[in-house]
C-alpha cells in the first residue's frame, strides 16, 4: 500500500475541511497521500489556520493562484499542475466539492489520462448562472469514481446517465470532521469573547457573487441586516471578497463585523448562535447536522435534503428574512440524515484503496 501515489486537491476554505478526514483515515491504512493546495484562497485564516486546526501537514505542492476572475484563475491552475502531475503520475487524482480548483483539476487530470474521483458528487441546484454548478456538472462528467454524499444526490448522477458501477453513495464528509472536532468547539465559546449571550445571537455568512457582487442587492441586504439588529444582535465573520465589495460601495454595516475565523472557532460561534443566516453549502450541511435553524439567503439549494430533513430554508429577498427570522430564532430540532455518520471517509478509502 506504500506504493500507491493518492493526491489530493485543495484550494478553498471547503476543500479543507473534506480533506482532512480522508487523509487521515488513508494515513492510518499505510498510504501516504499526497497534497496539492492550489492557493485559491491565500488569506491565512481562510488556508493555513486550516492545516493547523486539522494537524495537516504542509502541503507537497503549492500552486499560490491567488485571487482573480474565475477563468482566469482555472486557467492558472490548469497551466501550473500540468508538471506536478506528469512528474509524479498519480494513481488517482481526488477532488473535493466544487470550487475553481476542482473543475481545474479535473480538466488537467483528465487530459493527462489519470483516474479521476469527486468527492461530493451529484449536488445540483439547477441554476447555471452559479459558477460552482458549471464546476460541479463539469467535474461529475469527467470522473471515473463518483462520491455521492446523499441519495438525492446519487438519484440525480443515474439520471444523468452516469454508470451505477462508477457511483458509491458514502455520505457526507463535512460531518466527520465537525464530529471529529465538535468537542473541542463546544469549549471555546467563541460567542463569550465577543460579548454575546448563548443562544441570543445570529451568525450570519455571505460571499456568493450572486449576493455580494450585485451591488444593488448587497445593499439591500446589509440594510435589512442593520435593521434586523436592532432586535437581534448579529455577527459577521466577513469573508474578504464580501468585504471588499462593501468598501467599494461605501456601504455601511451597523452590526458586528469581525475577521474570518479558524474552522474551529466558527463551528463554536455557530454552537452558540440562536440562528444561522448563510450562502454557503457546506453551512447548510452544518446546521442541519447540529439542529441549528437556518436560512439559506439564495432562490435554490444544491443540499435538497438539508431542507427535507434538516433545518434549512431558503429565502429569495433579503426583505423577507425579519418575519422568517422571528418565526425561527432559536427553534432548534433533532434531525437524522442517513449515512452522515462520521464514516463516510473510511467509505471512500476502502473504494480508493480497491480500485488503484
Amino acid at each position: 500500500m506504500g506504493k500507491i501515489r493518492i493526491l489530493l486537491v485543495v484550494g478553498a476554505r471547503p476543500n479543507f475541511v473534506k480533506l482532512h478526514p480522508l487523509y487521515h483515515v488513508l494515513k492510518g491504512k499505510g498510504v501516504n497521500p499526497l497534497i496539492l493546495h492550489t492557493g485559491q484562497h491565500y488569506d491565512y485564516e481562510l488556508s493555513k489556520a486550516f492545516f493547523e486546526d486539522f494537524n495537516l501537514p504542509e502541503p507537497d505542492f503549492y500552486l499560490g493562484v491567488g485571487s482573480d476572475t474565475n477563468l482566469q484563475q482555472i486557467a492558472r491552475i490548469i497551466s501550473k499542475s500540468e508538471d506536478i502531475l506528469r512528474d509524479i503520475s498519480p494513481d488517482v487524482v481526488v477532488v473535493f466539492g466544487d470550487v475553481n480548483s476542482t473543475l481545474a483539476l479535473s480538466v488537467a487530470a483528465k487530459h493527462l489520462m489519470l483516474k479521476l474521483a469527486h468527492v461530493e458528487a451529484g449536488l445540483r441546484s439547477k441554476d447555471w448562472s452559479m459558477p460552482e454548478e458549471i464546476n460541479r456538472i463539469t467535474t461529475d462528467a469527467l470522473s471515473d469514481l463518483l462520491f455521492s454524499p446523499s441519495y438525492d444526490a446519487t438519484e440525480n448522477l443515474l439520471k444523468e446517465g452516469k454508470s451505477p458501477e462508477s457511483i458509491y453513495t458514502v455520505g457526507n464528509i463535512m460531518i466527520d470532521s465537525l464530529i471529529n472536532v465538535l468537542k473541542i468547539a463546544s469549549q471555546l465559546e467563541k460567542w463569550k469573547d465577543l460579548g454575546f449571550s448563548k443562544g441570543k445571537y445570529i451568525v450570519i455568512t455571505l460571499h456568493r457573487p450572486s449576493n455580494v457582487d450585485d451591488l444593488p442587492r448587497l445593499r439591500r441586504i446589509i440594510d435589512t441586516l442593520n435593521e434586523i439588529s436592532r432586535s437581534y444582535p448579529i455577527v459577521f465573520p466577513m469573508h474578504p471578497r464580501t468585504q471588499k465589495m462593501l468598501n467599494k460601495a461605501n456601504i455601511k454595516a451597523e452590526f458586528r463585523v469581525v475577521q474570518p475565523m479558524r474552522y474551529t472557532e466558527f463551528l463554536s460561534l455557530m454552537l452558540g448562535s440562536g440562528l444561522v443566516i448563510t450562502d454557503s453549502g457546506g453551512i447548510q450541511e452544518e446546521t442541519s447536522f447540529l439542529g441549528i435553524p437556518c436560512i439559506t439567503l439564495r432562490p435554490n439549494t444544491e443540499r435538497p435534503i438539508t431542507i427535507k430533513l434538516g433545518t434549512n430554508e431558503l429565502v429569495k429577498e433579503p426583505e423577507d428574512l425579519p418575519k422568517r427570522i422571528h418565526q425561527r430564532f432559536g427553534k432548534f430540532k433533532e434531525t437524522y440524515i442517513p449515512l452522515w455518520d462520521g464514516k463516510t471517509s473510511l467509505r471512500i478509502a476502502r473504494v480508493l484503496l480497491y480500485s488503484v
